[in-house]
């Protein structure tokens, strides 16, 4: 069999390659005789011609898409044009939207069937049975008019048996070049994501419940051997001197922590690390021990100044105070610090927008994101607010679009672009940041990119 797994990324090209694909691949490369290709247009300048003669010049069994709200409607503009080069080709939805509205992506036409959840181990089954879907656990798809609905596939139990992501079928120089997670510590670095955990056990709003769908409740971990060796072969392979961990929240489980740090600066990798972590668990032991083991940069959701907001819309579970005290600690330590935050929250007012630039501008952090809130689908912000929604889930943007009508409370979308502009601009030239945010800007390339989401 010969596959091709797609990546339409047309808008924000980022660092961050397709790990999900990679994935998929390397299982599918592993347990089969299979060909794979990745098809990923994230640095291609004409996506579309790309995709053309990749089907043009190959006969594809099927084709796996990794879909999710922002990429929808691109997926559904290339499957549309592979139909019409190649209509024997089975086209295959996965990643998060199917796995939450499976009904809606089955009316697509060109979709002959979506993979639910984790794709691994159902896309192997596909390939073994030779695009034969009956009795594939985990996939839903079309027969004679019908849609036959298999039963769902358990999670991966353990996750140290799904081999490392098949980075060679992408352009990993050209993410290497394009990463810049870690900017604020230099914008020098070789690096690229790692994924070392599947799931969170919190309850976001504006994330649950699809993470649970998608993952199953709770965390699983791979073991410190098992992303220690991961690493090695990145810095052998690709050269590089840094890295950040993918996970949602990776200090969920400190003694994890503690054994994946211990691992690291037992094999002296010498990298340069960031991850992702909730502001109530940075403690001052935990943090010094990642720092000994390399980590510089720590990526958090602060999401908003108002404690209103935080509680009655995001359900984030933390407290402004849990911010203040996790920047202080950090600071300490000599450790940088990026925050994400949110505006045009259902409710949310201008007051308490100004309230979310003060926050940020005055607290000692290195780099901030301003999201435009949206309610991704079936998440339990969409659910509790879809009334106040206009527009198509595929028109979906956190970068740029906003999705709320205005009235009943709502900002316009004119209203919030103003104040998301404001936002970055009172930010990046306060004062006491200006000088990293030239020493940034003269980074061209990486630069141009983040310029893109705003």
């Amino acid at each position: 069999m010969k596959i091709a797994l797609v990546f339409p990324r047309f808008k924000y090209p980022s660092g961050d390659p397709p790990l999900g694909l990679c994935f998929l691949a390397s299982s599918i490369l592993k347990y089969t005789n299979a060909e794979v290709d990745i098809i990923d247009t994230t640095f291609d300048k004409n996506p579309m011609n790309t995709i053309q003669e990749a089907f043009k010049q190959n006969e594809y069994d099927y084709a796996g898409f990794s879909v999710m709200t922002t990429t929808l409607k691109d997926s559904n503009n290339v499957a549309k044009i592979i139909k019409q080069i190649s209509p024997e080709t089975k086209i295959i939805y996965g990643g998060p939207q199917p796995s939450i509205m499976p009904e809606k992506i089955m009316e697509i036409p060109e979709v002959d069937a979506v993979a639910l959840r984790e794709g691994e181990e159902t896309f192997v089954e596909i390939t073994k049975n030779k695009g034969d879907f009956k009795g594939v656990k985990g996939t839903w798809y079309k027969e004679d008019g019908e849609i036959i609905k298999n039963p769902l596939r358990p999670p991966i139990q353990n996750i140290d048996t799904i081999p490392f992501p098949a980075r060679h079928l992408v352009d990993m120089e050209q993410y290497i070049q394009n990463w810049f997670q870690l900017d604020a510590v230099s914008t020098n670095l070789r690096g690229t994501g790692i994924l070392a955990s599947r799931g969170c056990p919190y309850r976001c709003s504006y994330c649950q419940p699809i993470l649970d769908e998608m993952f199953g409740k709770g965390m699983r971990k791979r073991s410190a051997k098992n992303i220690v060796a991961e690493m090695r072969e990145l810095k052998e392979t690709y050269n590089i001197n840094a890295f950040d961990y993918a996970d949602d929240t990776f200090t969920i489980s400190p003694q994890w922590v503690h054994e994946v740090c211990d691992e690291m600066i037992a094999e002296e990798l010498n990298l340069t690390w960031g991850c992702n972590t909730r502001a109530h668990l940075v403690t001052e032991e935990l943090f010094k021990k990642m720092k000994q083991a390399g980590l510089r940069q720590v990526f958090i959701g602060m999401e908003s100044g108002s404690q209103r907001v935080l509680d009655e819309i995001y359900q984030k579970d933390i407290k402004v105070e849990h911010v203040h005290n996790a920047v202080k600690i950090l600071n300490k330590l000599g450790i940088k610090i990026q925050g994400y935050f949110m505006i045009g929250a259902p409710t949310e007012t201008e007051e308490e927008i100004k309230q979310t630039i003060n926050y940020a501008k005055n607290l000692d952090i290195d780099i901030a994101t301003f999201s435009i809130t949206t309610p991704l689908p079936l998440t339990h912000l969409y659910n509790r607010t879809k009334h106040l929604i206009e527009g198509e889930v595929e028109d979906m943007d956190y970068y740029k679009n906003p999705v709320y009508k205005a009235g009943n409370g709502m900002l316009s979308p004119k209203r919030l672009k103003y104040w998301k502009r404001r936002a970055l601009l009172e930010f990046y030239l306060h004062p006491k940041r200006l000088t990293s945010t030239i020493r940034q800007l003269l980074s061209v390339k990486k630069a141009y990119n983040k310029l893109k989401r705003f």
